[in-house]
């Protein structure tokens, strides 16, 4: 034996009454305000991420000029002169990404840090680079 209400259950509902209500309205507007900030957000994050990927890419091979240029000019590459001249090299770059991509050259072999004699400002220590002499 089939249910004689089962086509009917709901029909006695108005569904453009409960659709037309300010509290419904608000509940969907305030769902599509959360889902266009979160798009908004994900894309900006995104945005970040190629920028960061782009300076990364080159930071390696712009630190590396920076310090054959110091030492093609008998010149000591001290880290905070190539890191000022890092960041007018590469506009959106920070003293982070700096640090990062310095980090990943003397851990692969490419730079060599060394303790200068000299202490920098308030006994700040200084550091200066020098590119692998395999490398060339």
């Amino acid at each position: 034996m089939t249910n004689p209400n089962a086509f009917s259950f709901g029909a006695s509902e108005n569904y453009w009454a409960r659709v037309t209500t300010p509290e419904y309205q608000a509940e969907k507007r305030a769902k599509e305000a959360a889902m266009e900030a979160e798009h908004r957000r994900m894309i900006e994050a995104h945005q970040r991420e190629q920028h960061r990927q782009a300076v990364m890419s080159q930071a390696g091979p712009a630190i590396l000029d920076i310090v054959h240029q110091y030492l093609g000019q008998n010149r000591p590459a001290v880290s905070s002169a190539v890191k000022a001249q890092f960041l007018e090299r590469l506009p959106g770059a920070t003293e982070i990404e700096f640090n990062n991509a310095l980090e990943v050259l003397e851990q692969s072999g490419h730079i060599h840090k060394l303790v200068s004699s000299t202490q920098g400002y308030m006994g700040e220590r200084t550091y200066h680079l020098y590119p692998n002499p395999l490398e060339g």
